[in-house]
């Protein structure tokens, strides 16, 4: 049996085999593991956007249009934010590297696929940031994470479509081209959940929002 590195232990995904029945222990061991890196980098986030609303009101004025001051919140946001993911994600590839599982060649084909569905997660949270939900939005995030990847599990042929598998390398077709999400289907929708965040923030401001 082969034994895991940190790096496809928490940022691989879960892997599921279906041949002998589902065993629920390793399921929910495995998301736990999935959600702990991803948890670190929102609550880092979390912080971020909590210091810089005290001089929100400051920076709206000085940057003259709403408009204008949402595209450098959510892009300074998204920068720290991935920057976060990056550092997190080359600690593990430094643990894998002094340890005796070393580094597998999925590595590159991992960070592609966490980091960009980090990256749709990371969206979410700066808009349902500017929208108030400040404190529910990690648990949301997580919680619509854990769901959408359980029910995609069960879902049988729209499993492709869950969100909670789309950034799992195991659950991708690069590892099981039988059952595995497409991968250019994942990264194409989870590109256009980053851009409906950032219009949807966009939008929510026209309304009158955030005021």
């Amino acid at each position: 049996m082969r034994m895991w590195g940190t790096v496809l232990d928490y940022f691989g995904g879960v892997q599921v085999d279906m041949d002998f029945g589902l065993d629920y222990d390793k399921l929910f061991l495995g998301l736990v593991r999935w959600l702990l890196p991803l948890t670190v980098c929102l609550l880092t986030e979390g912080i971020w956007l909590e210091r810089k609303s005290r001089i929100e009101t400051l920076a709206r004025f000085r940057y003259g249009t709403d408009k204008r001051w949402w595209r450098v919140k959510f892009f300074r946001g998204f920068r720290l934010g991935m920057a976060v993911g990056t550092i997190l994600f080359c600690i593990a590839l430094a643990s894998d590297g002094l340890s005796p599982a070393g580094i597998s060649p999925e590595t590159g084909r991992v960070f592609l696929l966490w980091l960009l569905h980090f990256a749709t997660m990371l969206s979410f949270f700066i808009m349902l940031d500017l929208m108030g939900l400040k404190g529910a939005a990690p648990g949301a995030l997580l919680l619509l994470e854990g769901v959408s990847f359980l029910a995609g599990i069960l879902a049988g042929r729209l499993s492709m479509w869950m969100y909670g598998r789309w950034g799992m390398y195991f659950q991708s077709a690069w590892f099981d081209r039988e059952t595995g999400v497409p991968v250019l289907i994942a990264i194409a929708a989870e590109g256009i959940l980053v851009a409906a965040s950032y219009a949807a923030g966009g939008s929510f401001l026209k309304r009158g929002g955030g005021k």
